[in-house]
């Protein structure tokens, strides 16, 4: 008798992302987090999806080592997401928040006057994750 295995995909991720709603710029946006979350963002090179398409990205990392990503959903050539057409940036945290964590961030993130909407992303739910890794060690 023959024995069959069957391989489950699980889809951990070890990061967590939120979406921002803002009317502000990029720039605008990080400098009022940098105050209310005592963060330190700075632009970085833009992320590329393809060769022509790139969206404006903002980082950060803390004493603790966690990493945060701000990258602009919109670009002249399309959506870093094209699922979540209606989102200005995503924050991508290198590191998983439980539920606590979790309302507390975003908690912070409202307290900011730039910040019209913020919400955790499920991004098990899309398509595009791997767009969420970053890769800084390219030269």
């Amino acid at each position: 008798m023959k024995t069959r295995f069957i391989l489950d995909l699980v889809e951990e991720t070890g990061f967590s992302v939120y979406a921002i709603n803002s009317h502000a710029k990029g720039y605008k946006l990080c400098w009022n987090m940098n105050k209310t979350l005592l963060l330190d963002f700075e632009k970085v090179q833009d992320q590329t999806v393809d060769k022509q398409t790139m969206f404006s990205r903002y980082h950060c990392i803390t004493r603790d080592g966690i990493e945060y990503n701000i990258v602009t959903n919109r670009s002249k050539q399309g959506y870093f997401i094209p699922d979540q057409k209606s989102i200005n940036y995503f924050l991508v945290v290198s590191e998983k928040h439980n539920e606590n964590q979790k309302k507390e961030f975003i908690g912070k993130l409202k307290e900011n006057n730039e910040i019209l909407l913020a919400f955790e992303l499920d991004v098990t739910k899309t398509k595009y994750i791997e767009r969420f890794i970053f890769d800084d060690t390219k030269n």
